[in-house]
């Protein structure tokens, strides 16, 4: 017999656990065969940890059940950027046609999407993108773009994770939380909002909110003060800049509407819990979050 959840506490500790991903183990044992592989590849050693990491939405711990893409940083020798730096024509094109020419040894599914992304494909699984780069002097990451006869491009994921772990951190798990809450709206309502710009967000807000160290008691005023933000945000905002790199994230469409209209659904969860409906919260709170937020009280 399942656990019967008394509160609405209970009700945000299962929701989690049920946005939390599964066969983990079966992610990170490819990540480790295809990280042996490029090391043997290009840095003449068998580790099986070094020189990839994961970036990307699972990078930063903000991912949920039903992740379809993980995007992996390969860290390649700093020696061969001049190698391709210096090729006539496009150089960025030839390093990862090259790169896939390796992994299709192991993988022979791997190939060049349209977009200009190198991906690993599995059958009825995730797909992996493969990112080759450069550690450059500013402690940035150098990777290739294909496009218009090829540049380079410089970021740092790295930083981005380390900023949303020290801030989730800071206040007590719920940076990580609120971003995976809000993908389980995300998905549901086909929000136009990009995960990268979505974690931006949540950090912004919690910077500023009044009970951001308080226990999951707060959770749900939580979820309707970040609709709230989120349905305030000037809709004509072109760009956002991520925390931890400034890497410029465009705005591609309008998201407000649909916070405006969750963040009413949540004021009527809120007031029903409040007074005790407990049925009537729920059908307001999976209208939010869909079926994944607990109902068996």
């Amino acid at each position: 017999m399942s656990q019967k959840i008394v509160s609405l506490s209970d009700k945000f500790r299962v929701f989690i656990n049920n946005l939390n991903i599964e066969d983990q183990n079966q992610i990170q044992n490819r990540v480790k065969e295809m990280t042996k592989h490029f090391n043997l590849k290009y840095w003449y050693i068998t580790s099986d940890i070094k020189n990839v990491h994961y970036i990307g939405s699972y990078g930063r711990g903000t991912a949920i059940k039903g992740v379809k893409n993980i995007n992996l940083l390969a860290v390649l020798p700093p020696a061969l950027f001049k190698q391709y730096d210096t090729l006539p024509g496009n150089g960025q094109q030839f390093l990862l046609r090259q790169v896939r020419d390796f992994l299709v040894k192991h993988y022979p599914l791997a190939k060049i999407n349209d977009e200009g992304h190198l991906i690993i494909p599995f059958s009825h699984e995730i797909t992996f993108e493969f990112i080759p780069s450069f550690l450059n002097a500013k402690k940035n990451y150098t990777y290739p773009d294909i496009h218009n006869d090829g540049t380079w491009v410089n970021f740092n994921p790295i930083r981005e994770i380390e900023v949303v772990d020290e801030a989730n951190f800071k206040y007590n798990g719920k940076i990580k939380h609120l971003a995976k809450m809000m993908r389980a709206w995300k998905a549901l309502h086909n929000v136009p909002i990009s995960g990268m710009l979505l974690d931006t967000l949540v950090l912004s807000f919690m910077e500023e909110w009044e009970d951001n160290t308080k226990s999951y008691a707060v959770y749900g005023d939580m979820t309707q003060d970040f609709l709230e933000y989120l349905s305030s945000l000037r809709k004509d905002q072109l760009h956002w800049y991520a925390k931890g790199s400034n890497r410029q994230l465009p705005s591609t469409a309008d998201f407000g509407a649909q916070a405006d209209i969750s963040y009413k659904e949540v004021v009527k969860a809120n007031n029903f819990e409040k007074e005790g409906e407990t049925y009537k919260a729920n059908n307001h709170w999976k209208a939010v979050y869909g079926d994944a937020f607990p109902v068996n009280v």
